[in-house]
C-alpha cells in the first residue's frame, strides 16, 4: 500500500471535509481546488489534487455500481423479500457488502478469497430467507388478527337482544365488550 496522501495527513478536520464537499459538488477545477488550499496556509501539490479527485471519482463510480448491483439483487430476490424491516435491512447489508467487495478489487490490492465470496453469497440467502420468513409471520399474524376481529363482531352481535341492536352504544362499552370476549377483561 502506498503513501498516505498529503492531503489526508496535512489538512485539519474541518479543512479536509469542507475540501471532500467542495469537490464532491463537481463545480471545482483541480487549479481552483489548489489555489483554495494555498489561501489556507496548505502546500499542496497540483498532482495530489488530482489524485485526490481521481479517488473521489472513482469511489462515486463504485457507489453508483454498488446501487445498480444492489438493486438487480433486489429485483432477483423479489419485491417480497424486500419489503419492511427486515427487507430494508437486507437491502443496505448487501449495499455494504457489495461496496466493500468493490473496494477489496482496486489495482494493487490482492484479490477476493473465493470461501469470503462464497460466505457473502450464503449470508445474502440467508438474509432473504429471513425476510421471507418475517414477512410470512406478519401476514399470519394480520389474517389471524382479522379473524378474531370477525368472529368478535359476530358473538357481540349474537349476544346482544334484538332489542339492543338498534341502540347505540359507547366507546367504553364496545371496549369492554372486546375484552370480556377475548378473555382480557
Amino acid at each position: 500500500m502506498g503513501r498516505k496522501s498529503s492531503i489526508d495527513t496535512q489538512l485539519s478536520d474541518e479543512d479536509r471535509a469542507e475540501f471532500r464537499r467542495l469537490l464532491g459538488t463537481g463545480r471545482w477545477t483541480i487549479d481552483e481546488l489548489t489555489e483554495w488550499l494555498d489561501q489556507r496556509g496548505y502546500e499542496i501539490s497540483r498532482s495530489a489534487v488530482g489524485r485526490a479527485a481521481q479517488r473521489q471519482a472513482a469511489l462515486a463510480a463504485r457507489l453508483r455500481e454498488t446501487r445498480a448491483i444492489t438493486e438487480g439483487l433486489a429485483a432477483d430476490l423479489g419485491e417480497a423479500a424486500t419489503q419492511g424491516r427486515q427487507g430494508r435491512l437486507l437491502v443496505e447489508t448487501t449495499r455494504d457488502l457489495v461496496l466493500r467487495f468493490l473496494s477489496q478489487t482496486d489495482v494493487g490490492e490482492a484479490g477476493l478469497d473465493p470461501k469470503e465470496v462464497m460466505m457473502l453469497g450464503k449470508g445474502l440467502s440467508e438474509l432473504a430467507k429471513a425476510a421471507r420468513y418475517d414477512q410470512d409471520f406478519e401476514e399470519k399474524v394480520e389474517v389471524r388478527a382479522r379473524k378474531l376481529a370477525a368472529e368478535t363482531v359476530d358473538r357481540l352481535a349474537q349476544d346482544r337482544p334484538a332489542e339492543d341492536m338498534d341502540r347505540t352504544v359507547t366507546m367504553r362499552e364496545a371496549l369492554d365488550m372486546v375484552r370480556q370476549h377475548l378473555g382480557v377483561a
